[in-house]
């Protein structure tokens, strides 16, 4: 009777080939180790910069903008520049009574991250275009850097440029109805344009404006003395020493979680953003944006007794960067109730304020204000 055969028994690899490989293994992974300590800081950018888009382009969906750019030439520009915005293109067909929502961010306030959540809480008729410009030299606008610290009279150049080129202004102020929301140093650009083009905008919505005559007298007299206390920052041992860096995050002191994951994101864009080939390009900016010497005030009584167009002033209670009681006395007494109304929300600083427990950021500026302006801007 014959029998099958058994199948041959697996021999057991060397215990010199098993002593090779476990060799092989901890090498790579001790290589990778190294590797990332030596590397240590590209490595934790490139994670964090993939994140970084990787959010923005979560908030753009959600808000339903695109990105596009435009080549200009703005005055004092040596060259053509790709200028970069944000878009949600209209549902209906352009024509002469079409509606534009222009949005002009803050002082290094990203346009992607930032003021697309303001978008999504205005939610804008369909038949609305809004466009959120990026200021010179901010963001994917870097490129265009020539070696040009711009005040604000070049950045409303800048922004008087851009509008043309993608079509909000015409010429003799002919072109759609045009309404602007300005958050913090584009508040006062957004104020700049109404002067410049008072017959064209209709209607100017201002969050937390930053004039030189209504920062906060701690803030302006650190940004003047320390700039890189402020904004003019370029690592993470000079963030921590930032003027008012808990008010505009909405962290109380102490709270190391939150501030070393917030540090460490904006460091790390920052870096990824800019790097470090422009010296002292924030120091410079910043100086030249508190100057009031050598630029005229849009604030002057003069400049707005000729504003006609209906004004929206929002401000956060525990604002430490822009003064509420400053913003009140220069802008809407001034201008008077009847065309400045004048909203301050409790508990809000100039970005957020802390939650409940005080642990992470809650009463976004932004999203507490959206309501207000979205009545202000889409109503009758």
């Amino acid at each position: 009777e014959r029998h099958a055969a058994p199948p041959p028994r697996l021999q057991p690899p060397p215990l010199f080939a098993m002593f090779a490989l476990g060799v092989a293994v901890v090498v790579v992974i001790l290589a990778c180790v190294g590797y990332v300590a030596r590397h240590r800081s590209e490595v934790l950018t490139s994670i964090s910069c993939a994140a970084i888009r990787g959010l923005e382009a979560l908030k753009l969906r959600r808000a339903g903008l695109v990105r596009r750019s435009v080549r200009m030439r703005p005055p004092g520009y040596r060259r053509l520049v790709r200028a970069h915005f944000l878009e949600r293109a209209t549902t209906t067909s352009p024509g002469g009574n079409e509606r534009v929502l222009l949005i002009i961010p803050g002082f290094t306030a990203s346009a992607a991250l930032i003021m697309s959540d303001l978008v999504w809480k205005l939610r804008p008729p369909p038949s609305w275009r809004v466009v959120v410009m990026e200021l010179p030299l901010h963001e994917a606008n870097i490129e265009n850097f020539d070696g040009a610290h711009p005040g604000c009279n070049a950045i409303l150049q800048y922004t008087v440029a851009f509008a043309k080129a993608v079509g909000l202004l015409g010429d003799n102020d002919s072109g759609p109805h045009l309404h602007l929301c300005g958050y913090s140093l584009g508040g006062r650009v957004a104020m700049e344009l109404l002067h410049a083009h008072p017959a064209h905008v209709r209607k100017l919505a201002m969050i937390a404006p930053a004039f030189p005559e209504t920062m906060d007298d701690g803030f302006e007299r650190c940004a003047r003395t320390e700039p890189r206390r402020v904004h003019a920052w370029r690592t993470r041992a000079e963030l921590r020493e930032v003027c008012s860096f808990d008010g505009m995050i909405g962290c109380r002191p102490g709270h190391l979680l939150t501030h070393s994951l917030v540090q460490g994101a904006m460091v790390r864009d920052r870096e990824q953003t800019y790097g470090r080939k422009h010296g002292d390009f924030f120091a410079d900016y910043v100086a030249r944006l508190l100057q009031k010497e050598r630029e005229p005030s849009p604030l002057d009584a003069a400049s707005l007794h000729q504003v006609r167009a209906p004004v929206l002033l929002v401000t956060g209670e525990r604002d430490r960067c822009v003064d509420s009681g400053k913003c009140r006395e220069q802008i809407q007494d001034v201008l008077g109730p009847e065309r400045c109304a004048f909203h301050e929300l409790v508990d809000t600083s100039h970005y957020a304020a802390p939650n409940a427990d005080g642990w992470l950021p809650d009463g976004n500026i932004l999203y507490n204000a959206a309501p207000l302006c979205a009545k202000f801007l889409f109503g009758e």
